[in-house]
């Protein structure tokens, strides 16, 4: 089996070596780590070219030449992967030497698995603990995870973006791909709830609560729990409606079913809700 981890980068010096040591210094090697960098302006470029010429065969290294954003850079790295299974990776953190190993384990125990995400430590930028985790920060606690072991219930939250799933803790299988890219969604939507919703809604989305990350805060983070989400203008929310219903649009292609459920739903909101469900249900009749 291929395993394929997928990095981003952009102005990332300052942690970006020990993320990457963490990944090759694996109980269970990758086969590959595709690095797609966002146009980095600091030494980035030149320390992942120096990786590089001492790890030929295992990293495979693109320069955008402008911008393409968190999201779409995201993307481009995943498409260029070659794996039966793929990790995402940010550019800042820390990998438990056996989480490659342990993951991969996970997908041969459940040949239904299609996306598997798991917990992780916070750490501070000097690597010390924060002593708390990823799920205490989102809220993913006992009742919510339960309420996710049905795969309905996880496919609504993550439409609503009531997303609990980190993607530098994803794994996810390469069957996906031809469902995911390209990553098409609304503000303030990540790749990582485009993938979990994916896989939730084919019955094969799982987690398990094990620290398999030290995950970093830090000033310089792209994106990440202590990044607030931007908030729209008037004239911003009132497009988010449009790009919200042309979102439940595409998704209703896919999965026609999990979206009449979701539909019947919304018929019964109130409120603020009104404006957004006329939309939602004119777009997509």
């Amino acid at each position: 089996m291929i395993l394929s981890v997928a990095l981003c980068t952009c102005n990332g010096e300052m942690f970006l070596r020990e993320q990457l040591n963490s990944i090759l210094d694996q109980t269970l090697p990758v086969d590959e780590i595709v690095i797609c960098d966002d146009a980095s302006s600091d030494n980035t470029q030149g320390l992942l070219a120096s990786y590089q010429q001492k790890y030929p065969y295992i990293i495979k290294l693109h320069f955008n030449e402008r911008s393409l954003g968190t999201i779409k850079n995201f993307e481009k790295a995943i498409s260029l992967t070659n794996g039966q299974l793929i990790f995402l990776s940010d550019q800042d953190d820390i990998w438990s030497k056996n989480k490659v190993s342990v993951m991969s384990s996970f997908f041969n125990k459940h040949e239904d698995c299609k996306l598997l995400f798991t917990n992780g430590l916070l750490i501070d930028e000097k690597s010390n603990s924060l002593n708390t985790t990823l799920w205490d920060k989102w809220g993913f606690q006992k009742p919510k995870r339960q309420s996710w072991k049905n795969n309905n219930n996880a496919f609504n939250d993550l439409l609503n973006n009531d997303n609990k799933i980190t993607g530098a803790t994803i794994c996810f299988h390469k069957s996906l791909k031809k469902y995911v890219l390209p990553i098409e969604v609304p503000l303030g939507y990540w790749h990582d709830a485009w993938l979990g919703l994916h896989a939730s809604a084919q019955k094969g989305l799982y987690f398990f609560d094990k620290n398999l990350i030290k995950y970093r805060i830090h000033q310089g983070q792209q994106i990440g729990i202590s990044k607030d989400v931007p908030k729209a203008t008037t004239e911003k929310g009132n497009r988010n409606y449009i790009d919200k219903a042309d979102f439940y649009s595409i998704v209703r292609e896919f999965y026609p079913v999990q979206m009449e459920s979701r539909i019947q739903s919304l018929q019964k909101k109130r409120f603020s809700w009104k404006k957004f469900n006329l939309w939602i249900l004119n777009k997509i009749k």
